[in-house]
């Protein structure tokens, strides 16, 4: 499956056709021992079993990935979680903003599954990881959420938090038989800024880099099929 997206370059931008055959879903990617303890437990109090070992990879298939900013679910507990994406091409990785949105009455019950009945969200805009990559761990990745018309911050933190990119590619490879070249990474999410998991109506997330002044974003609406009667 072919899509379409815009590389930001330093010498400009340029659309780019990208083969998508599916993602990977990394979990509990941390740096810090300590925050992922903290992220295991968050979702320990919302019934989800630790995992078995970290990190943790799941697989989604191509349809589940998504560009659109209006999403549809059948749960009133979803929530989306704020994450870099990395694209393994032959000319060199690039970077991009995605959110691994979740359903997590279901994932009470099977966190596979959970991931695979929500689209995966990824952004339009992409950018060149040899630009960034001398300054990396001071690139700031946040998140909002909004419910009922009000907007909260979500998720702040930089991606020194987080797995560095060959770190994730080197995990990731083991998972996957043969080539990552059209498999988008999903790093993992930093904690929560808010006492529990927001079900929101509306997920923002942004990329920035403080110190070529850009950011990536990425938003979209929640909506639940009301019209259907459990």
């Amino acid at each position: 499956m072919k899509q379409l997206f815009m590389l930001e370059e330093k010498t400009g931008k340029k659309e780019v056709s990208l083969e998508i055959k599916g993602a990977i879903l990394c979990g509990y990617t941390g740096r810090d021992q300590e925050a992922v303890k903290r992220h295991i437990a968050e979702l320990k109090k919302e019934g989800v079993k630790p995992p078995p070992s970290v990190p943790t990879f799941y697989p989604k298939p191509p349809r589940g990935i998504a560009l659109d900013e209006l999403m549809y679910v059948q749960g009133h507990e979803t929530s989306g979680e704020i994450e870099y994406v990395l694209l393994v091409r032959p000319q060199g990785l690039l970077v991009g903003l995605g959110s691994d949105h979740t359903d997590r009455e279901l994932e009470r019950l099977d966190i596979l599954k959970s991931k695979q009945v929500c689209p995966t969200i990824l952004s339009r805009s992409l950018w060149n990881y040899e630009e960034i990559k001398d300054h990396w761990d001071r690139i700031e990745i946040r998140s909002w959420a909004t419910k009922e018309g009000k907007k909260g911050l979500y998720q702040e933190s930089t991606l020194a938090t987080i797995l560095p990119p060959e770190e994730l590619v080197r995990l990731v490879q083991q998972k996957v038989r043969g080539s990552l070249e059209g498999i988008p990474i999903y790093s993992g999410t930093p904690p929560l800024k808010t006492e529990g998991i927001i079900f929101a109506d509306r997920f923002e997330g942004e990329l920035y880099d403080p110190v070529l002044d850009k950011k990536l974003t990425l938003s979209y609406y929640i909506h639940a099929l009301e019209w259907f009667r459990n």
